[in-house]
């Protein structure tokens, strides 16, 4: 029964990976993941996620995330970052510059312009299929088990002291124009990522509260909101929640150190049980270190 899941979780991978799928829980902590203008917003750092889903399955699918960033110099901060997503017998890996412009607006008014540019691979390990004796060759299979393409993606982000909006389009390149065979990649139209959070003083134990939104905009599959909240205890521990429009309910929960160290953890579930095999449940680890 999970073979046949997850075969026909790849066979429409082509769909549901919308070039990189960012399908992260601690996403207001990974935001140059899916927007350049966050590079060094935070100043100098190194951040890694791992990101696992349906839980205990084999081959379910696995997020693993990178980056480094530097520090505004002369309003102008680079950084790099890598996404690998697998599914299965299908991987798929994004490697990006990205670099951030500072203007300075007036008094807290912050706008961060960002640009983003890179390559996307694709690799789907055919062997690691196993097909029925005699069925011959699959059309839905591709052929080319290997493809590179080139990213190029913008985004911006409005910041004040306790309030941010952002928006962006990580890649804007079609993939189908830079690949050999299309039934391999598919048409991946380009995806449009939303978020905004603010921050509001709680007036007790010197907490806030940080209450977020975002929304991926996906052509031609629908569009996932994700909000929630956290509670700030003297910038020191941040725990919380949230939900997203897929029905999954989320947990999280950071932990920074005074030498600059910060730990986090997310646990996700539906909110709905039935008699699907799949264990609905998810974790993801957090760690970034601020120089």
């Amino acid at each position: 029964m999970k073979k046949l899941i997850f075969l026909a979780i790849f066979l429409t991978s082509n769909y549901i990976f919308s070039q990189v799928n960012e399908n992260m829980l601690l996403e207001r902590f990974n935001m140059n993941a899916f927007n350049p203008a966050f590079t060094g917003v935070d100043g100098r750092g190194i951040s890694f996620t791992n990101r696992n889903t349906s839980s205990g399955v084999a081959g379910a699918p696995k997020l693993n995330y990178f980056y480094y960033n530097g520090n505004h110099k002369k309003n102008l901060a680079f950084g790099f970052s890598v996404i690998d997503n697998k599914v299965f017998i299908d991987q798929r890996t994004m490697y990006s510059l990205d670099a951030s412009y500072k203007i300075q607006l007036s008094g807290e008014q912050i706008l961060y312009l960002g640009v983003k540019g890179g390559v996307h691979t694709k690799f789907t390990d055919i062997d690691g299929l196993q097909r029925l004796p005699g069925t011959g060759d699959n059309p839905a299979i591709p052929e080319i088990t290997e493809e590179t393409y080139p990213v190029i993606g913008f985004g911006f982000l409005y910041k004040l002291k306790s309030l941010f909006i952002s928006a962006s389009i990580p890649n804007f390149l079609n993939p189908k124009n830079y690949t050999d065979d299309i039934s391999f990649i598919g048409s991946q139209k380009p995806s449009t990522y939303f978020l905004a959070g603010a921050e509001f003083p709680l007036g007790i134990f010197d907490s806030s509260f940080k209450p977020y939104l975002s929304q991926k905009i996906v052509p031609g599959i629908g569009n996932t909101t994700h909000f929630g909240g956290t509670i700030d205890y003297k910038g020191v521990i941040e725990f919380g929640g949230g939900y997203k429009s897929t029905r999954y309910f989320n947990l999280v929960a950071l932990l920074r150190t005074k030498i600059g160290l910060t730990l986090g953890y997310g646990y996700d579930f539906r909110g709905e049980s039935n008699d699907v095999e799949i264990q609905k449940t998810g974790t993801e680890l957090f760690l970034k270190y601020n120089f």
